[in-house]
């Protein structure tokens, strides 16, 4: 007799599970920069899928829950010790070793997503978390992050194993019966008793709860950053030969040398009415890279002061764009080194999220 043993919502869970999965790892450690835009999306599908699943594991039908994912250490002996023997093992929902490895994959999971949401809010200020964490944060949860991602590399290599060898040793497809959801019930075998009445419903309700919270906390104000006002003379004396740098790309430092200088701005005449001068670096020096906690002004905020030379001279920013042609600095939309707006959509805000990052083509 073939019975259903995984429910539609389990199996679309899965499938789900292992499309974003895919994505996010793919275009966490082989696709450039620009590809963290999918990253990010596909980081966010995954933590509502992972809240669904938690759900489920409460009120779905009965091999979707809890107690097939928690063996206990001799149950899950035998079973190896069986399938080191050769024997057919057969179980409607997860065996032992299976149960703990499914169990073992939602956890490593859930710490990816968490830490994801940490570095999202700490080192780009964006997501649930950005109101609460500071850029310094990030960058060690980015670390943590990392690391799981390799953890669950493994895992996910050892849980393809094991569907691999069970199918041999069953003679059975388990890749085919989690697309169909069917099995054949054996002796002794009872049909799984089905999903709790109202499990839509509350699914449904923690789902939205969830997603709306975090929507509510991604309004919240970033922590070490805030919308600028940018006064008129800033951008019509400054941005009429390059970009208005945002003022968090340099210390206060920095940028009284800057405008100090103005008579030799980096090999040119830059001067300004002594007011208007004054006025622009009053406004620089009062919003210099010490009063944010961004990723362009923790890295730019150098010891060496920069006031001789450019942005584009600092190591970092050397380092950041070392893959980057010289011919797409001689692009016409481009021109130069400096002109980070041309390929960093919100440079204007200084945050230089990777998802904003658009390099023109090279010219022919």
């Amino acid at each position: 007799m073939r019975i259903t043993v995984w429910d539609l919502p389990t199996r679309l869970f899965h499938w789900l599970l292992v499309a974003s999965v895919a994505a996010c790892a793919v275009t966490g450690f082989l696709l450039p920069a620009p590809w963290l835009k999918l990253h990010f999306l596909s980081g966010f599908l995954l933590g509502a899928l992972l809240l669904f699943r938690l759900v489920w594991a409460f009120f779905g039908p009965e091999h979707s829950r809890w107690p097939g994912f928690l063996p206990t250490p001799g149950a899950i002996a035998a079973h190896l010790k069986g399938i080191l023997a050769g024997k057919k093992l057969r179980t409607l929902g997860h065996n032992p070793a299976g149960g703990a490895m499914v169990l073992a994959l939602l956890l490593t999971l859930t710490a990816i997503t968490v830490t994801g949401f940490c570095a999202l809010g700490g080192l780009f200020k964006q997501g649930p978390l950005a109101f609460a964490l500071s850029y310094a944060a990030g960058g060690g949860i980015k670390d943590i992050h990392e690391l799981l991602a390799y953890g669950l590399l493994a895992l996910a290599a050892g849980h393809v194993t094991g569907v691999l060898v069970e199918s041999r040793l069953l003679r059975e497809s388990l890749i085919l019966t989690m697309i169909t959801g069917k099995k054949d019930l054996g002796p002794g075998q009872t049909a799984p008793f089905p999903r709790h009445a109202g499990a839509f419903a509350i699914a449904g309700t923690v789902l939205a709860a969830g997603i709306g919270g975090a929507l509510l906390l991604a309004q919240q104000p970033p922590k070490g950053w805030h919308p600028l006002e940018v006064p008129a003379a800033y951008t019509k004396e400054c941005g009429a030969c390059h970009m208005a740098y945002h003022p968090s790309l340099l210390p206060a430092a920095a940028w009284t040398a800057v405008m100090s200088h103005l008579d030799d701005h980096y090999g040119e005449d830059a001067s300004l009415p002594a007011a208007t001068g004054d006025a622009i670096a009053s406004w620089l020096t009062a919003n210099a890279s010490e009063q944010w906690d961004t990723l362009a002004a923790n890295r730019l905020r150098t010891p060496d002061l920069q006031a001789k030379r450019p942005i584009s001279g600092n190591a970092w920013w050397k380092r950041k764009h070392r893959h980057i042609a010289d011919t797409i600095f001689q692009n016409k939309t481009v021109k130069t080194h400096s002109n980070c707006a041309a390929c960093h959509g919100d440079a204007a805000e200084g945050l230089f999220a990777p998802q904003a990052i658009a390099i023109p083509k090279e010219p022919k």
